[in-house]
C-alpha cells in the first residue's frame, strides 16, 4: 500500500514538473543595462491602493477583455510605481495596454495615456514563458543584475507581456 502512494505522489510531482516546465517556470530571464531608445505608451487606468481590493483584480481582466475584442490593439502591460513584489499590502500601477501611439485609436470611458519616458536608463528582462510564473523570473532576474553590477534601482517598473509568451520587464536605474 505504501508503495502506490509512493508512486502516485511520483507520478503528481512528475506531472507538476511538466506543466511547471510547458509554463516556462524553469527559464531563467535574460537581462541586459540599456537605454530606452523612444518612449512607449500605455493606454489604461491608474490605481493605488490595497492589492486585495475589489477593483484591483478587475483592471486586468478589462484590458484583456478590450484586447480580445479588439477594442484596444497592443500588448497587455502595467506601470508599477513601486517594487510589486516588496509592496506587501500596497500598489501604485498603471494597468493597461501598450499601444503603438497616441492618435490612431480611440480610448474606452475611463481610459487615459501614460508614456514611460525615452532616454532612461533601464535593466531590460526577457523571457519566454507564461504571464503565470514569467514576473517572477523577470523581477529575480532584475534584483540579481542589479546586486551584481551594484545598480540602484528607482522603483518604476514597465511589465509587459506580448504574444507567443514573450514577457519583459524594463526596470528604471539611478
Amino acid at each position: 500500500m505504501t508503495r502506490w502512494i509512493f508512486i502516485g505522489a511520483l507520478l503528481i510531482a512528475f506531472g507538476f514538473a511538466g506543466v511547471l516546465a510547458y509554463l516556462g517556470g524553469f527559464r531563467s530571464a535574460d537581462v541586459t543595462l540599456e537605454t530606452t531608445p523612444q518612449p512607449i505608451f500605455l493606454a489604461g487606468r491608474y490605481f493605488a491602493g490595497r492589492v486585495s481590493s475589489a477593483e484591483f483584480g478587475p483592471l486586468f481582466r478589462q484590458a484583456q477583455q478590450l484586447q480580445q475584442s479588439g477594442q484596444l490593439r497592443g500588448d497587455l502591460a502595467n506601470i508599477y510605481y513601486n517594487d510589486p513584489a516588496g509592496a506587501e499590502d500596497t500598489v501604485k500601477a498603471f494597468v493597461g495596454l501598450v499601444v503603438p501611439d497616441t492618435t490612431s485609436q480611440p480610448l474606452p470611458t475611463s481610459y487615459h495615456y501614460r508614456t514611460f519616458a525615452a532616454g532612461q536608463r533601464v535593466l531590460h528582462a526577457r523571457i519566454q514563458a507564461s504571464y503565470m510564473v514569467a514576473p517572477d523570473k523577470l523581477y529575480s532576474g532584475v534584483k540579481a543584475f542589479a546586486g551584481q553590477q551594484k545598480l540602484t534601482l528607482r522603483q518604476v517598473y514597465l511589465e509587459r507581456f506580448g504574444a507567443a509568451d514573450h514577457a519583459e520587464v524594463l526596470a528604471v536605474v539611478k
